[in-house]
């Protein structure tokens, strides 16, 4: 009864990762992982992050430094209402999981319907291990490989693609199931490619790698794919938002979408989502005065070093739609499904493209409405005293201290730490009501004034905040309520898809 309860504990894990399961289940789950150390231990190796792709070193064909999606976890499952409670439900809420991660996947139907899988039904042997390529879809919007394992493995494997002139294509996201079973999602193959290579290694055996080569077929899936170029122009306060394309191919639909906002530093920065994808203004201003004598030189102007950051964010569709993006599809009356969002900054300074990808539409589809998620316009908190935490114990800090800005105060209430990360608990009180802003704060260690990771917003409990730490000894820090984003009005953009010269 132990070995089949365990079975259904470890299948429940990418649900339970994602926050996917009811209170019940939840609850369930943990006291199995508090009592079972087997359990606990899959746990524990199922949380680390994906791994990064192959090295360079490993693959004999690179063009391009090959970086994952933002920060994945090791599986993302679709999301499933789990009305259930005991082995019954567990088992079916275990099989709909694995349901929905192969091609299955409803969001496939499509692509499954016209034969645009590529069969590939290659295996190689690596170690002890037999490792098949079973298919792939070259998507216009993403490359996707179907990997199996002959047996489960400790490791996620470790996957490039490339084509035959040497392009290697970057990896954007994996899910995983029982260890065994493996999707991979890479930028879509240019369409000339002919020929593709993927390089396979596990983590740990990096120097032991096999090569799968294969004929791909890209214009198979391109003829069915709609490319409209909208360049719709909409502002919003001092930011600036472009609508620069539109890809709807037989698996996904993806739009890009251009941020601008000045570089003069009257904003200090946006987000996208509440503390989602947070983007300081990349330019400082060297200081119009000269520094006093004996202060040395004064700080140069221009990009701040290590400005350039991308973040990826995994969207569910029963998140609420003031939460993320929204798609709808105004001939068929019907919301697309949200899967995705990409945040990257550019080469240019103050600047963001944001990659919003859903479902695929209905061929049919004449006009969509594209809703962007709530983005919030950050302005300079000025003349704040820095708050010094003592982080030496466990124990929670009261703190009780009040910030104001311009439309209301933070009111920082507790803070405390544990293991390597820093929690605060914050209210707001605004004329405007709560939802309407969101405090940015930086930590930093007393000792050196390194500053700590970005902040992220607790999912369980939005006002908590949460800092992890880079400074693993820490005991003494200060924090920094630096700036004030404040909610801009919703924008949409609406586009016929029957007009490809928009």
């Amino acid at each position: 009864m132990m070995i089949k309860e365990c079975n259904l504990i470890r299948e429940l894990l990418p649900l339970y990762a994602e926050s996917l399961v009811s209170e019940e289940t939840r609850d369930y789950i943990k006291t199995h992982l508090a009592g079972c150390a087997d359990c606990a231990r899959e746990w524990e190796m199922f949380s680390w992050p994906l791994p990064d792709p192959i090295p360079e070193e490993l693959s004999p064909r690179k063009s391009v430094e090959n970086r994952l999606f933002g920060r994945l976890r090791k599986t993302i499952i679709v999301a499933l209402l789990l009305l259930m409670m005991g082995g019954t439900g567990l088992a079916y809420a275990s099989y709909n999981a694995g349901k929905q991660f192969g091609m299955d996947d409803p969001i496939y139907q499509y692509a499954q319907e016209l034969g645009l899988f590529t069969e590939i039904k290659e295996t190689k042997t690596l170690d002890d291990l037999q490792v098949t390529i079973d298919t792939g879809l070259f998507d216009s919007t993403r490359s996707v490989l179907f990997i199996r394992l002959s047996q489960p493995g400790k490791t996620i494997p470790q996957v490039s693609l490339t084509d035959e002139n040497g392009q290697q294509y970057e990896q954007k996201s994996g899910k995983g199931w029982q260890n065994k079973f493996f999707m991979f999602e890479f930028e879509p193959l240019a369409l000339e490619t002919q020929q593709a290579h993927v390089f396979l290694a596990m983590e740990g055996r990096e120097n032991e790698q096999v090569e799968f080569s294969f004929p791909v077929d890209v214009l198979k899936t391109a003829q069915y794919t709609t490319i409209i170029y909208p360049n719709q122009e909409k502002k919003l306060s001092q930011l600036q938002m472009t609508l620069e394309k539109v890809v709807l191919g037989v698996s996904e639909s993806e739009f890009k979408v251009q941020l601008d906002w000045p570089v003069d530093g009257s904003v200090a920065g946006i987000s996208l989502g509440k503390g989602i994808a947070y983007f300081p203004t990349s330019v400082t201003k060297a200081p119009d005065t000269p520094p006093p004598p004996g202060s040395g030189a004064p700080p140069p102007g221009g990009l701040m070093s290590g400005y350039a950051a991308t973040m990826g964010v995994f969207y569910r569709a029963a998140d609420p739609p003031e939460n993320r993006p929204v798609l709808y599809d105004l001939t068929g009356r019907q919301e697309i499904e949200v899967q995705r969002g990409e945040y990257r900054t550019t080469q240019f300074p103050c600047q963001v493209v944001a990659t919003l990808d859903f479902a695929p539409v209905k061929q049919d589809t004449g006009e969509l409405e594209l809703l962007l998620p709530p983005v919030y316009l950050y302005q300079t908190v000025r003349d704040q005293e820095e708050i010094a935490l003592d982080l030496t114990g466990e124990g929670v800090l009261h703190l009780g201290r009040e910030l104001s800005f311009p439309g209301g105060k933070v009111v920082i209430e507790e803070a405390w730490r544990e293991k390597d990360r820093v929690y605060l608990s914050y209210k707001l009180e605004t004329r405007d009501g709560p939802e309407t802003y969101v405090p940015h704060f930086t930590l930093k260690n007393d000792q050196d004034q390194e500053k700590q990771e970005e902040l992220y917003f607790d999912r369980e409990k939005p006002n908590v905040i949460v800092f992890p730490l880079r400074t693993e000894n820490i005991t003494k820090a200060r924090l920094d309520f630096d700036s004030i984003g404040r909610l801009l009005p919703r924008e949409k953009f609406v586009v016929n898809t029957t007009d490809k010269s928009e």
